[in-house]
This record gives C-alpha cells, structure tokens and sequence, in this order.
C-alpha cells in the first residue's frame, strides 16, 4: 500500500495493451492528454532505428508506421520510466544504474524472444523486461526502514538470496503482488514472479524464459562485476541460448540501444 499508484494514462495504456483490436483513436486520445510522453513516443520512433526513412513529426504519423499496440507499447514505457527510475538506496544503487539495466532489459528480452520462437510476443518480452525488477522498488522500502543493505559484492548473482536472507521474502515474490495489485496482465506478472526460476512458470513458459534471458544479459553488460561473468554466460546456455547468439544481441544493445528499444516494440523479428 505504500507503493505509488499508477498514472492514469499509464493505466489506461495497460488498459489498451491488453487488447488486442486496440484502436489508434484510443491511443491517440490517451497520447493527447500528456505532451511529455507524446514528446518521448516521438523520440523514440526518430531513433537512429528509423533514421534513414522520413523523420515523425507527430502521433498519427507513428501510429501508421508503427501501428497501434507499438505505439501504446512505447508510450507506456516512457510512462513507467519515472516510476521506475529510483534511486535504491537499500541495493546501493543510483537511480541511472538501476533505470540502464531495466532499459537493457527490455531490449535483450524482446531479442531473446525472436531467438526461442516467439517473435509476435516481442513487445510482451519487452514490456516484461523492462519491469521485472519492479518488486526491488517494494524491497527497497523495506531494506531503509530496517537499515538494511544488500552488500553490492553479492550483486548481481546474490541479491535474490540476500533478499530472502534479510526479509524472507525476494523481488520477484513483491513485484508479482504489486503487479497483481496495479491490473498487470498475466504474461506480465509471470516474468516477474519467475524471472530468476523460469522452469517453475507454468503459464507463459517460453515469454518467461526470454526475460530470464534477458535479465541475465543485461547483467552481464555491468563491468563492475567481471567475476561474475562465467557464471552469468553458464546460466545463459543452461537457458537455451548459446554464447555466439548472447553475444550479437549484446553488440546489438551497446551499439545502438535507442534504436533496439523502439524496433523492440514491433512485432515479428526486425529487419534493417
């Protein structure tokens, strides 16, 4: 109960992507009310992903060329960007830490998804992965009013039993109830609740393990924590994605994230 409530066009954006006849009226209504997000969308669809084709100067122009669950997709990822950019003080991490690996996230999960097969769930694998991690920002809470602190040398590998062994409970038990209580859908919850135990998901498998995945890649990509890199690559493989394949998306993740987002928002695998 402590945690904020969602915005209301974030909510009705959940609203829309929960639906798949959703309507580009619908979205360019929702859109119309925040210029700050419509400013973001538009961003994100100039992104160098786009950059050789005519520049979008508005919604209605990105809904054409996007279509209308991409752009609800983008929008409601500029919508959760303040409520998930926080600084946790509990994990000793800076609010740009923790918002760059939800980014990378997103990304390395929608590609994950192309990988295993699941290339028409791609913006789910995105949205999945940009806040699987949702439940640290219930942790957090907890771990400041107690004066409790997760030792960074535990991190990334260790937090989850560092959660357990402090609280008795981790992230992804947290995020699925906060999930739950905010109207996330179940391929949402799912990925959140089993991020860190795919194989227990018994609804949407394959969508959990892509942002499994993608999780483990983007933790991978922090250089503060090479020792942990062999053990990060193991889990990957033992996941179903072999190494070469891990290490094109995470080319692709630090040669040109910007666009990677936006193209993560489409559905069926990107060509150039």
């Amino acid at each position: 109960g402590e945690i904020a409530t969602l915005p209301s066009t974030v909510v009705r954006l959940l609203e829309l992507l929960k639906d798949t006849t959703t309507s580009a009226p619908e979205v360019l209504e929702v859109l119309e009310r925040d210029p700050a997000m419509t400013s973001n969308v538009l961003k994100l669809t100039n992104s160098a992903f786009y950059g050789h084709r005519k520049q979008i100067s508005n919604v209605r122009d990105a809904l054409v060329m996007l279509g209308n669950r991409s752009v609800a997709t983008l929008a409601f990822f500029t919508g959760m960007a303040p409520i998930m950019r926080r600084e946790l003080d509990g994990y000793g991490l800076t609010r740009e830490q923790f918002w760059e690996h939800c980014l990378l996230s997103a990304a390395a999960s929608s590609l994950a998804a192309d990988e295993f097969g699941i290339s028409p769930l791609r913006r789910e694998a995105f949205t999945a992965g940009l806040v699987h991690d949702v439940g640290m920002l219930v942790i957090d809470q907890v771990l400041v009013a107690r004066h409790q602190f997760i030792e960074p040398d535990s991190m990334p590998m260790g937090e989850y039993a560092g959660e357990r062994r402090n609280l008795g409970f981790d992230h992804c038990e947290a995020g699925a109830m906060i999930a739950d209580k905010w109207g996330f859908p179940s391929d949402l919850v799912q990925p959140i609740r089993f991020h860190h135990a795919p194989d227990r998901a018994e609804e949407h498998p394959e969508l959990v393990r892509s942002v499994a995945v993608g999780n483990l890649i983007a933790l991978s990509l922090d250089r503060t924590h090479p020792q942990v890199e062999t053990q990060l690559e193991a889990r990957i493989s033992e996941l179903g994605l072999d190494l070469n394949t891990c290490e094109h998306i995470r080319q692709e993740l630090t040669s040109n994230l910007g666009g990677t987002l936006t193209g993560a928002t489409l559905a069926g695998p990107v060509t150039n």
